[in-house]
C-alpha cells in the first residue's frame, strides 16, 4: 500500500506506509551506528544515543516523505550523513524542523536551519510534521501524521545576518521560503 497526500489533495504533504517507516528506522540506526557510545565523536552526545538514533530516523522520514512528493517513488534515504552525497539526487537538501518543546509538546518551528558547513549553492527545503508527532495508528493503513513540506530557499539567501542565531548558525523564517511548486 502506498502513503497518500492529505486529504485536501496537496501534493506537499506524505504519510508514510509502514514498509518505509522501517525503512527510516533502518536508516536513521545506521546513521547513528558508527557514533554509539563514543560522545567524543558526536558534538550532539549530550542528548545520547537513543535521542540521535530517534532523531536520524525522523529525519530519514522527512527525506523519503519529501521524495515522494516529488514524484520519486523509488528513493530511499541513503545513511551518509557527512554530506558528500545529495539528500534527494537531481534536488538538494530535506531540512527537517522539530518543533519546539519536542518530544514534550508539539509548538511552532524555528524555520530553515544553515550552520557555516553548509553549501550555499543547493536548495534546501524545509519539512515539518510526521513521525516527530506520537500518534495512535489504525488498521488497515497505520498511516501516521503526514510530513508536509513548507518551502524552499538556496542556501546563500538563508544567511542573512538578521537571521543568525548565533556565530555558527541562521533561521531563516517560514514565512520567507519559496513556495514549493
Amino acid at each position: 500500500m502506498a502513503g497518500n497526500s492529505r486529504a485536501d489533495g496537496s501534493r506537499w504533504s506524505y504519510q508514510l506506509t509502514v514498509a518505509e517507516e522501517a525503512i527510516c528506522a533502518r536508516v536513521g540506526w545506521l546513521r547513528q551506528e558508527p557514533m554509539l557510545g563514543q560522545p567524543q565523536r558526536n558534538m550532539n552526545y549530550s542528548e545520547g544515543d537513543v535521542w540521535e538514533s530517534l532523531q536520524h530516523m525522523i529525519c530519514a522520514g522527512s527525506e523519503l516523505a519529501f521524495a515522494r512528493m516529488m514524484g520519486m517513488n523509488e528513493f530511499e534515504p541513503h545513511v551518509n550523513k557527512f554530506k558528500s552525497a545529495l539528500d534527494i539526487p537531481g534536488y538538494g537538501e530535506v531540512r527537517y524542523a522539530f518543533p519546539r518543546g519536542f518530544p514534550t509538546s508539539s509548538g511552532q518551528v524555528n524555520g530553515l536551519r544553515m550552520t557555516i558547513h553548509d553549501d550555499e549553492t543547493l536548495k534546501y527545503a524545509l519539512v515539518v510534521g510526521g513521525l516527530a508527532k506520537r500518534t495512535r495508528r489504525v488498521a488497515p493503513d497505520w498511516l501516521g501524521e503526514p510530513y508536509v513540506a513548507v518551502g524552499w530557499m538556496y542556501g546563500h539567501e538563508a544567511k542573512r545576518d538578521e537571521w543568525k542565531f548565533n556565530d555558527k548558525t541562521w533561521y531563516a523564517p517560514v514565512n520567507a521560503l519559496r513556495l514549493l511548486q
